[in-house]
């Protein structure tokens, strides 16, 4: 089962940052509006399989260079 809130597991939610780019910064307090998108939790959660592609992805990009140089001087 997928834990959402571990990083990388997540993105964040762009409604919640649109609004946050325009919100004024008056010091008056107002009630928060419900986000449609993320349903207020501030991050839209992934399918485990975008999770496996993301982390293979970036396995490719650190690890797979260096196993090359490795195997290259061998």
């Amino acid at each position: 089962m997928t834990d959402n809130s571990l990083h990388g597991n997540h993105d964040p939610c762009p409604a919640c940052e649109l609004r946050r780019e325009v919100q004024d910064t008056r010091p008056a307090i107002r009630e928060p509006v419900p986000c449609n998108v993320c349903k207020g939790v501030d991050f839209l959660p992934l399918t485990d399989a975008e999770i496996v592609r993301r982390t293979v992805e970036e396995a490719r990009r650190i690890y797979w260079p260096d196993w090359e140089r490795r195997v290259s001087n061998a």
